[in-house]
């Protein structure tokens, strides 16, 4: 985990959108099955890095964090060759009593300069982008969960040019625009506290490239 605090007009239309759906592509998909896969997998608390990142060996990538209001992030081991992406993972977040959050990032340059689409076992979600090391929240609202300190659910971005998208179970829920980052590469991202038991366990990840 790295730290951090687009003759006749019927012919025209189908050929336009038969270009769309070929752009829109999938580059990697992961069950996490294969523990070979390509993620970072430690089952010691690296102290640099805030936090543990491994194959749970049931199916799942789970990341814990191990020290207190500090995020970790592991970037996707295959990128798109553009910034323009979609990123889903399913996610079964745990927060104990605490803050805990977690979701997935786009164009993150390095641990101080990404956008990440967020949520709480308090059923928050937010939009955030993160520069120069610090976060500002670009869109953020409730969703309904069905236990507390705990969601499960698909969390997904579409990062398009300025368009930033964030993604609940299929569905656009928040949309922000934003320019400050044109470049980096997707991954999965938890903040939490170390001693609430704060744990994120992701699954079925696909990342989508969107170039034109």
């Amino acid at each position: 985990m790295i730290r951090s605090t687009r003759m006749t007009l019927a012919f025209a239309l189908s050929f336009a959108a038969l270009a769309v759906v070929a752009a829109d592509r999938t580059v990697f998909r992961d069950d996490f099955s294969d523990s070979g896969s390509g993620w970072i997998d430690t089952q010691v608390a690296d102290h640099n890095a805030k936090g543990i990142a491994l194959y749970n060996n049931d199916g799942g990538y789970q990341m814990t964090p191990v020290d207190d209001a500090t995020y970790g992030i592991v970037p996707a081991p295959k990128q798109a060759g553009g910034a323009d992406v979609q990123v889903e993972a399913g996610l079964f977040l745990y927060t104990g009593v605490g803050q805990g959050t977690g979701g997935v990032v786009c164009r993150h340059r390095d641990n101080d300069n990404f956008y990440a689409f967020m949520v709480s076992g308090g059923h928050g979600y937010a939009v955030l982008k993160v520069q120069g090391g610090k976060a500002e929240t670009l869109a953020s609202g409730r969703f309904e969960g069905t236990m507390p300190n705990i969601a499960d659910l698909r969390i997904g971005a579409r990062c398009e040019g300025s368009a930033l998208k964030l993604m609940l179970d299929g569905n656009v829920v928040a949309e922000a625009s934003d320019s400050a980052h044109a470049a980096g590469q997707v991954g999965l991202i938890v903040m939490g506290e170390k001693m609430a038991g704060t744990s994120a366990v992701f699954d079925d990840f696909e990342l989508r490239s969107l170039a034109r």
